[in-house]
C-alpha cells in the first residue's frame, strides 16, 4: 500500500536537505504528519507525542500509553509506540527507534525549538555520534502548499465560518451584550460541526482593540462592531472578521471603509502565483498611505492551516513567492484608539490563474454592514 501523501512530501524534503530522519514534537507538526491531534498533548506538558520518519520507509509514532488506543484508531502511522510517563523516558524511545531505523549515527532533523532540553540531553547521551539539527524549514515549506485533502477541510470550515458570522451580525440588537453574541456564535459553529473555536467581539471604543475578547458591554446604536471567528475542524482552522455599525455608519465611517476596500482591491490584484510576499506587503503599505491611513499591524495577513497563524506571514521579512495551493488570509485593519476600529479578514487559496476566495461570498463586507437598530 502506498504511504500517505504527507509522508511522501516530507520524505522528499528530508532527502533534499540531506537528512536521514525527520522528527516532529510540536502539536501542529505532529498533527500535520499523523493526521490527528492527541488530546492531552495540548494540555499536559509532561507528555510527549512524537512522529519519526526515516529513510525510505520507516514510520512510527510515540504516544503516552493513555492515548495508545486512540492513536491506533486515528493515526496514519502503522507503528505506534506507547510509553508510561511515570516509568519511561521518551528520549529513550526515540533513541531506540533511530537505532531500529539504522540512523543512530545519522543526520537527524528535529524540532529543536520545541524539544525539551531534558529529552535532548538524553538523546545526546544515548546517541553521541548522531547529529541533531533544526527541522523548522522542512515543515514550514511542506505545510505552505496544501494537499487537496487539506484544501477541502479549509473550504468546509471557512464557508461554515463565513455563514455563521453573517448570522451572528444579523442577530445583533441594541442592548445585546458582547458575550451574548459570542455564545450565539459558539452554538452555531458547534452545530455546524467544528471541534472548538475562539472569537473576538469588540463594540464601540472596544472595536479599536486588536484582540477584543467579548465582555458584558452592551452594544448600542452608533457602535462600530468588530466580530472575528476562528474555527477548528479536524485540526484545520478558519479565520474570518467582519465590521458592522449598529444603526448605520456615519460619513466618516463610510469614507474610512471605502478606503479600506480600495486598499484590499489593490492587494487582490497582486494575490497570484509569482508575487513575492514582501511585494504583496509593500502593495498594502503603499495603498494605505495613498489613502492617508496607517496599518495597525506590521503584516497584511498570514498562512492558515493546522494553526491560525502559519507561515508565510505577509510582511516584508518573509522571502517567499506565492504558489498554487498556498492558503492564507488577508486582513487590512485600521484602528483609531478610544474611538473605533475597522477590519475585514478572509481566507484565500492561491490557484494557477490567481486566487480563490474561500470566504467572503456568503457574508460579503465590500460595504460596511448596517445593522438595523
Amino acid at each position: 500500500m502506498a504511504e500517505h501523501e504527507v509522508f511522501s512530501i516530507l520524505r522528499k524534503k528530508m532527502r533534499e536537505k540531506g537528512f536521514d530522519a525527520l522528527v516532529a514534537l510540536s502539536p501542529d507538526n505532529v498533527a500535520y504528519t499523523a493526521g490527528f491531534m492527541v488530546p492531552s498533548h495540548l494540555s499536559n506538558r509532561f507528555r510527549r507525542t512524537v512522529t519519526v520518519l526515516a529513510g525510505d520507509s520507516y514510520a512510527a509514532q510515540i504516544v503516552v500509553n493513555v492515548e495508545e488506543n486512540l492513536a491506533r484508531q486515528e493515526s496514519r502511522f502503522p507503528a505506534i509506540r506507547a510509553y508510561n510517563q511515570f516509568t519511561e523516558e521518551p528520549g529513550d524511545l526515540m533513541a531506540d527507534m533511530f537505532a531500529e531505523a539504522g540512523v543512530a549515527e545519522g543526520r537527524i532533523a528535529i524540532e529543536l525549538e520545541y524539544m525539551p532540553a531534558k529529552d535532548y540531553i538524553r538523546l545526546s547521551e544515548r546517541l553521541p555520534k548522531a547529529r541533531f539539527e533544526e527541522c523548522r524549514d522542512i515543515y514550514f515549506t511542506a505545510r505552505m502548499e496544501k494537499t487537496q485533502e487539506e484544501i477541502a477541510l479549509l473550504r468546509k470550515v471557512g464557508r461554515l465560518t463565513d455563514r455563521v458570522i453573517g448570522e451572528a451580525i444579523g442577530a445583533v440588537r441594541p442592548g445585546m451584550r458582547e458575550k451574548e453574541l459570542a455564545r450565539f456564535m459558539v452554538d452555531r459553529m458547534m452545530e455546524g460541526g467544528v471541534d472548538d473555536l475562539r472569537m473576538n467581539v469588540g463594540s464601540g471604543a472596544r472595536s479599536a482593540i486588536a484582540n477584543c475578547k467579548p465582555t458584558e458591554k452592551e452594544m448600542a446604536r452608533g457602535d462600530v462592531i468588530r466580530v472575528e471567528i476562528l474555527g477548528n475542524l479536524h485540526n484545520y482552522k478558519s479565520n474570518v472578521t467582519r465590521t458592522a455599525v449598529l444603526g448605520g455608519p456615519t460619513e466618516e465611517q463610510e469614507r474610512i471603509w471605502a478606503s479600506l476596500i480600495r486598499i484590499r482591491g489593490k492587494c487582490h490584484e497582486a494575490l497570484k502565483p509569482g508575487t513575492s510576499v514582501p511585494d504583496l506587503y509593500r502593495t498594502f503599505v503603499e495603498a494605505s498611505r495613498a489613502e492617508g491611513l496607517d496599518p495597525a499591524i506590521k503584516f497584511l495577513g498570514h498562512g492558515i492551516g493546522q494553526t491560525v497563524h502559519e507561515e508565510p506571514y505577509i510582511t516584508e521579512t518573509r522571502e517567499v513567492t506565492l504558489a498554487p495551493n498556498m492558503t492564507l488570509t488577508m486582513e487590512p485593519i485600521f484602528l483609531f484608539p478610544g474611538r473605533m476600529g475597522f477590519h475585514v479578514e478572509d481566507m484565500y487559496l492561491i490557484t494557477p490563474e490567481g486566487h480563490e476566495r474561500i470566504t467572503g461570498l456568503l457574508t460579503p463586507n465590500d460595504e460596511i454592514i448596517r445593522i438595523e437598530a
